[in-house]
């Protein structure tokens, strides 16, 4: 599988190397010097996700203009270094991890960091930095030891999130509920064309955005504009996700290389492979889910 980037594909193995750069803790190739930001650039929150007794993926995608229409969120073409850190409390006084991560321009600036060396079946406070700007603040909690005596535990689950159809109310009852884990289960986004016909929201989008999603560009586009919602940003600072996929996250109904539109099997793989590098971009996973091949 090959992967967009700056107007070509990028070859698989390239594209997890880069990925890979972006996951270490320490980066030697980050760019020196505090980067500036024409805007907040964590407007798109921060998340975690995949919990391990001992771990947990923290995640931010610098953006300070989530809605530019080339997906890229109004960064520049280069790595971004960004500071994390994970305390026992909220307020940051007993810090037990931080590193430097690179926000890599050909992964649309995400940042995936595995932090490994938790207690397990306990909450953690993380937060980023790039330059002198502070993202807000994420709770998490690692799951039990696999031997655990566990007498409660709380969870969500969710699905079919189309940010077009309506508000996401739902997230904050679910929020106010506090759970020790959120269980996604597929269509993130939706990938049609968002237009009078199906928006209920009272916003105003670009032409942009009243287009069927078949490039990295618009992928990413897609992400951030389901991610601008203040409640899916709560309830991703709150609680890890555990996620999947289901179609709309490529296209209604397609199964392996074959979409139900009859589009070419070489220009869907190129779709999916797009679709694919959005998700990873987006989501807050492992390097195991990086896509390759």
């Amino acid at each position: 599988m090959n992967h967009s980037r700056g107007g070509r594909f990028v070859p698989a193995g390239e594209f997890a190397s880069l990925a890979r750069r972006g996951l270490m803790p320490e980066d030697a190739s980050i760019a020196a010097g505090a980067p500036r930001f024409a805007d907040y650039p964590f407007k798109l929150g921060v998340a975690s996700g995949d919990p391990h007794p001992d771990g947990v993926v923290i995640w931010t995608r610098l953006a300070p203009d989530p809605l530019a229409e080339d997906g890229l969120g109004g960064m520049p073409g280069r790595a971004v270094p960004v500071q994390w850190e994970v305390a026992e409390d909220e307020h940051f006084r007993k810090v037990v991890k931080r590193g430097t991560a690179s926000a890599l321009a050909e992964l649309a600036h995400s940042v995936h960091v595995e932090v490994h060396g938790l207690k397990p079946g306990s909450y953690y406070w993380y937060r980023f930095k790039a330059g002198r700007e502070i993202s807000g603040t994420g709770r998490t909690k690692t799951a039990p030891s696999p031997h655990a005596d566990i007498k409660g535990m709380s969870f969500a689950l969710a699905s079919c999130q189309a940010w077009y159809h309506g508000y996401f109310t739902a997230y904050r009852h679910m929020a106010e509920d506090h759970p020790d884990v959120v269980f996604f289960l597929g269509d993130y986004i939706y990938e049609y064309a968002i237009n009078a016909k199906n928006l209920f929201r009272d916003v105003t989008l670009s032409a942009a955005h009243n287009a069927k999603t078949v490039t990295l560009s618009q992928y990413r586009l897609r992400y951030s504009l389901f991610k601008t919602d203040p409640d899916l940003q709560a309830i991703h600072a709150l609680a890890p996700w555990v996620v999947t996929m289901d179609d709309h996250e490529v296209e209604n109904n397609y199964a392996g290389i074959h979409s139900q539109y009859n589009t070419s099997p070489d220009d869907f793989l190129r779709q999916r492979a797009a679709a694919y590098q959005a998700f990873y971009e987006n989501i807050p996973i492992r390097s195991t889910s990086i896509p390759n091949g």
